[in-house]
């Protein structure tokens, strides 16, 4: 299941917004129009205009839904046992979900992913926010329970749940392609988890 197919999306909207996607992997931002989504959608151009003022719009929502449905399957990932290591590189993925990969072997990738308009927006600004927070209170847990440990690191669980998601993030900056990406995941999540690793 997709972020466009959670059932708290109206199904008219969900179809827009899939070929939204489709269009702007396919063409990039600047090339797709407003006809082009609305073919891929099935609808005339005068309906999908009842829906959305201009694809700038339709990009943003494409955000917004991509990171409140993250946050959701980070909260799953972040419940389940298991090394450190493998629960951030499990949490990793499920920010991505299955966006990314698509935007990154996009063509149009640098294009799509310099668009920081839409990541500026209140809802993305809080969803991340909420997002960091709860691999904050993960490794409190595990802090507590004995798991994880952040003895000699000079940080808290709050600063060090920032820093991971600033690294996460840093990665697309230098990723040339996707498989790219995830093996830098890998590595970060690898050097994340052996920090807190009490071994």
């Amino acid at each position: 299941m997709t972020a466009l197919d959670t059932p708290q999306i109206d199904p008219k909207e969900a179809a827009i917004l899939r070929a939204a996607f489709e269009c702007f992997a396919r063409y990039g931002l600047r090339r797709t129009s407003m006809a082009d989504i609305a073919a891929g959608a099935g609808m005339s151009r005068p309906a999908l205009y009842l829906h959305y003022a201009g694809k700038e719009d339709i990009f943003n929502a494409l955000v917004r839904v991509h990171f409140e449905t993250s946050e959701t399957a980070v909260e799953r990932v972040l419940a389940q046992p298991g090394p450190p290591a493998e629960v951030l590189l499990a949490a990793f993925h499920a920010i991505d979900g299955e966006a990314v990969e698509a935007m990154l072997n996009s063509p149009h990738a640098d294009e799509i992913l310099s668009a920081s308009g839409p990541f500026s927006q209140t809802a993305v600004v809080e969803a991340h926010a909420r997002i960091m927070r709860h691999i904050a209170r993960w490794i409190e847990r595990g802090v507590s329970e004995g798991r994880y440990s952040l003895d000699g690191l000079n940080t808290n669980a709050d600063e060090f749940a920032e820093v991971v998601m600033a690294t996460k993030i840093a990665i697309k900056s230098f990723a040339k392609d996707f498989a790219q990406y995830r093996a830098a995941q890998s590595r970060v999540a690898a050097i994340f988890g052996k920090a807190l690793s009490r071994q």
